[in-house]
């Protein structure tokens, strides 16, 4: 027997498992530490990932209707109004369903928070100037020229029969979150992030009329003729029926499509923005 071909043979099996045991704990090690930093990832994303209050409005005398906001539909006219922005910029919409001209008071219609009224018509003017000017050759003396344009807003909104009007002035809440009393419920919704399988909890505030946390008023003031001599009115409640608490992410999300040219196929994805008419929403600060 060849016994130095033995111990070269052993020798060599030796250092080959050696290798493979190396090359199996480099792969464990390094498989556990791609584990433990998305462990610390996913941790740090949930634990610092902004909130959002997403608050849904009800009106007494308006119907939710999808896609468009709260509404109202007489024989006279159609006034709805949406919200869909940050903060909840007011927006109405009059329409004039009418053979004749319908009129708003501006100077008599108000946004009313609590006690305090909002008017929607003030007797100002804006003033935009621009200026030129044209110096010497020698710098002794300077030519120059004021432009300007003075406008002031209507008192009095003019809709002619079969038209509309669109007012855009105030801001629900401007400031801060708004405060929330009472238990909230907890439920899952589907996470809107691609590739999460895991549900999102949402605590979810249920209000009265009279108990909600935020509520408010808008009065208009409307004729069917110049001198308002057929006068009526519009006094619409509004009031948070329902504020949720959730990740801001959850509040648009991203859509993924999937393409192929040729050869090649791939995906990508699209932001869907926010959209809801009946309400908005309320980024809150990191904490």
């Amino acid at each position: 027997m060849n016994w130095c071909a033995v111990t070269t043979t052993n020798s060599c099996a030796s250092s080959s498992n050696i290798v493979r045991h190396q090359v199996a704990l480099h792969l464990i090690v390094s498989y556990m530490k791609t584990v433990l930093s998305l462990l610390i990832a996913g941790f740090l994303a949930t634990a610092c990932s902004p909130k959002a209050q997403l608050v849904t409005l009800r009106a007494t005398n308006l119907r939710p209707v999808t896609d468009q906001g709260l509404v109202m539909d007489t024989d006279t006219l159609t006034l709805r109004y949406s919200f869909t922005e940050e903060r909840g910029q007011m927006h109405i919409l009059l329409v004039n369903k009418l053979n004749r001209p319908l009129y708003v008071d501006w100077k008599r219609s108000s946004f009313i928070i609590g006690k305090e009224k909002l008017d929607y018509w003030h007797d100002v003017a804006d003033v935009n100037l621009n200026t030129s000017a044209v110096n010497s050759w020698h710098g002794r003396y300077t030519v120059g020229s004021i432009n300007g344009v003075i406008s002031k807003d209507d008192a009095v909104g003019f809709i002619p029969p079969g038209t509309q009007l669109e007012k855009r002035q105030f801001v629900i809440y401007p400031n801060g979150s708004i405060r929330l009393p009472g238990q909230p419920e907890i439920v899952e919704e589907a996470s809107k992030t691609i590739g999460r399988k895991k549900p999102v909890a949402v605590d979810v505030y249920t209000y009265q009329p009279d108990q909600s946390p935020l509520q408010f008023r808008n009065y208009l003031t409307l004729s069917t003729d110049k001198d308002f001599r057929t006068e009526f009115h519009i006094d619409t409640k509004f009031w948070a029926s329902d504020i949720r608490v959730m990740p801001a992410s959850q509040l648009t999300g991203v859509a993924l499509h999937e393409y192929e040219s040729g050869d090649y196929t791939g995906s990508y994805t699209v932001p869907i923005p926010f959209k809801k008419p009946d309400g908005f929403y309320i980024r809150l600060p990191i904490q």
